[in-house]
């Protein structure tokens, strides 16, 4: 894998990943992700899981390219900052534990801009099948999905980031799909009947056949705030 240069004239490369399991793709509608200034910034993106580095020879080639781009940009002693990084070892909640447990598998992230810094209105990037073909853009794709990613790397060092690398998202070609399911509870999630509120009780029955302006003035809608916490 070749590295970039780099040089204000010459654009980086466009590089390919291995194949992978993929999460978290939103590829055709942006999300909107907070700044630490209260600002909102909207990026598409997707992770990529890669199996660990230290077993498979393949995912060790891959990071080893990355890490060097970050060695030939800022020299060999220099250290990433806190967020430099864009891959780390994949963990999942445990739920026996509540700890964050290791998978074995490589997490590598993957962002694209909705716009530039001067307000020019970026593409999404480019989704294919298999043989080249454009995905539908009404057709999401779901984690688990086996996937390949086109993109750049970016080398930044910043005040207060410190120094570090970003994959800068250009396109995914979909060579497994998987259709997203929309995340739901279980009926039998909860486990069997509790003690306590009873939906069928008089008390609530009776709660249900007051008027509503028995319970005097809410005030206007704004005084509630937006939904920030709805989630995207």
């Amino acid at each position: 894998m070749e590295h970039s240069s780099f040089s204000p004239d010459h654009m980086p490369d466009t590089l390919l990943t291995p194949k992978g399991e993929c999460m978290f793709a939103h590829l055709f509608q942006p999300r909107s992700q907070q700044r630490e200034d209260g600002s909102e910034k909207s990026q598409y993106g997707i992770v990529l899981l890669l199996a660990n580095p230290e077993v498979d020879p393949q995912t060790a080639d891959f990071l080893k390219s990355l890490h060097g781009q970050f060695l030939e940009k800022f020299g060999t002693k220099t250290t990433y900052g806190p967020n430099g990084k864009p891959w780390k070892k994949e963990s999942v909640l445990s739920p026996e534990t509540g700890q964050e447990q290791e998978t074995g598998l490589t997490r590598i992230s993957f962002k694209r801009d909705t716009e530039t810094r001067g307000g020019a209105v970026l593409p999404p990037p480019t989704v294919q099948d298999a043989k080249g073909q454009p995905w539908p853009s009404s057709l999401a794709v779901g984690n688990g999905s086996v996937v390949r990613v086109a993109f750049t790397t970016y080398l930044w060092d910043s005040p207060k980031g410190g120094k570090g690398i970003s994959l800068n998202l250009l396109g995914v070609r979909i060579l497994e799909h998987v259709p997203y399911s929309p995340q739901s509870l279980a009926p039998d999630a909860f486990g069997a009947p509790e003690e306590g509120a009873d939906v069928n009780s008089p008390a609530v029955q009776s709660l249900l056949q007051v008027p509503a302006n028995n319970f005097g003035d809410t005030g206007p809608y704004g005084d509630y705030g937006d939904d920030d916490e709805a989630p995207y």
